[in-house]
């Protein structure tokens, strides 16, 4: 039995509708849809001019596409590559530094699950609003938790995943490397080639190992008479900068008497 406050997903052959319960009647360009009488997902229900709509449980995808936006947000093509690249699941303790509207912290706490949790660091008060406001509208609230503070106050431990999504986030890598276990993930999202160079120069100088950087572009294709490519397509948003937490690299510091020694020979 459906409560007022649960989502619906009204699905048809040529529309969907994301509504509440408790809206009562939703007015359609199909006519209108009286909401008290869906009970259960799965039933059928028409319109007052008969158009059928199939009322289902939405998927976290269909969440998001109604969730309100503040900053440019983390695309999904990005969020399933950093999910399926790292391979998240369920249970995983995260972190997820620069919340915006928490389009990325929603993606992975779906992921790691209720046994799971990912703590959001947002320094900007009403990024982190909108973020929490997300967070609770998808029912994650018990799984994400957003916390308005700067990342340099982090204070997690033996973590299995860091994303960056910040301004100068070569200077977090140090820290992201003493916060994850052996063997988790650290991951930059870049939008300039150039903080990927700084980023890539940090990671190697900590440690990490398996460093790479891809670049995702999704194009849609569109199949009538003739199938080929859509005119439009979701280009570069931004760079994904992953890297593995291996033995960290030990600085080995030149003795006074080996330089003096070098002296000595050169005369």
């Amino acid at each position: 039995m459906l409560k007022k406050d649960d989502f619906i997903l009204l699905l048809s052959n040529k529309r969907t509708y994301l509504v509440q319960k408790a809206h009562g009647k939703l007015h359609t360009e199909f006519g209108v849809i009286d909401l008290k009488k869906i009970k259960k997902y799965g039933q059928t229900i028409r319109t007052h001019k008969g158009v059928a709509f199939v009322a289902v449980q939405p998927t976290m995808s269909d969440m998001m596409r109604k969730l309100k936006r503040m900053p440019q947000v983390v695309t999904a093509k990005d969020a399933a590559a950093i999910i399926a690249h790292v391979g998240v699941r369920p249970g995983w303790k995260c972190i997820d530094a620069g919340a915006g509207s928490a389009f990325l912290a929603i993606m992975i706490g779906n992921a790691v699950g209720p046994r799971g949790s990912v703590v959001s660091y947002e320094n900007n008060k009403k990024f982190a609003e909108v973020a929490k406001h997300n967070v609770k509208k998808c029912g994650l609230e018990k799984i994400v938790n957003i916390k308005n503070k700067p990342l340099k106050k982090m204070t997690e431990k033996h973590l299995d995943l860091v994303t960056l999504d910040v301004r100068d986030a070569e200077q977090y890598v140090e820290k992201a490397f003493r916060s994850l276990k052996p063997g988790a993930w650290l991951v930059v999202y870049s939008p300039y080639i150039e903080q990927v160079i700084s980023v890539r120069k940090r990671m190697q100088e900590a440690g990490f190992a398996h460093i790479t950087t891809k670049e995702i572009i999704e194009r849609e294709w569109q199949s009538d008479y003739f199938s080929r490519p859509k005119n439009r397509m979701l280009g570069h948003t931004g760079f994904l900068t992953f890297a593995r937490k291996a033995i960290k690299r030990k600085m080995r510091k030149k003795s006074t008497k080996s330089k003096s020694a070098k002296k000595r020979a050169k005369s």
